[in-house]
């Protein structure tokens, strides 16, 4: 069993996909590294204390898919509970190269931004519908920085 830096109560329902049992997330996992190999403690619909599966995060879902094949197939459609063991922890948030440029230009180390904080400022950026909003909040991301040190 790899070992986990972290845990996280996940749940969802059971949907067969071409011969195989998947567990499909009701909320779609963002800040973690996927296609790897974990370790689920599923408590529902049946106990399996160590189900191996590779995390598969995509644009909309993200599904488990259980290296060994230990769900019944009649139990496609119904929910499912557990716990995620997390072996390699939260991915640090990429700093895009805009960002990445002005901050180096106004001499702010964007390397001393805690995850929380990272990933909030660049919620804010992401969310800009045009080319002008994203260069006025990289504007204020700048001078918001600017003004804590």
């Amino acid at each position: 069993m790899p070992r986990a830096t972290g845990e996280m109560a996940v749940h969802g329902h059971l949907r067969e996909h071409k011969g195989e049992m998947l567990l499909v997330v009701d909320e779609r996992l963002s800040g973690h590294d996927t296609f790897l190999s974990t370790t689920l403690r599923l408590e529902q619909p049946v106990h399996v204390p160590e189900l191996r599966a590779r995390i598969l995060t995509f644009d909309d879902v993200t599904v488990l898919s259980p290296l060994d094949p230990v769900l019944p197939w009649e139990q496609a459609g119904e929910e499912w509970s557990g716990t995620l063991l997390i072996p390699h922890g939260a991915r640090p948030p990429a700093i895009p190269d805009d960002l990445a440029e002005a901050a180096a230009a106004a001499s702010i180390d964007t390397g001393g931004w805690s995850t929380a904080e990272a990933r909030q400022l660049l919620t804010f950026l992401g969310e800009a519908s045009s080319a002008s909003v994203r260069t006025e909040r990289i504007g204020l991301i700048i001078t918001a920085l600017r003004g804590r040190s």
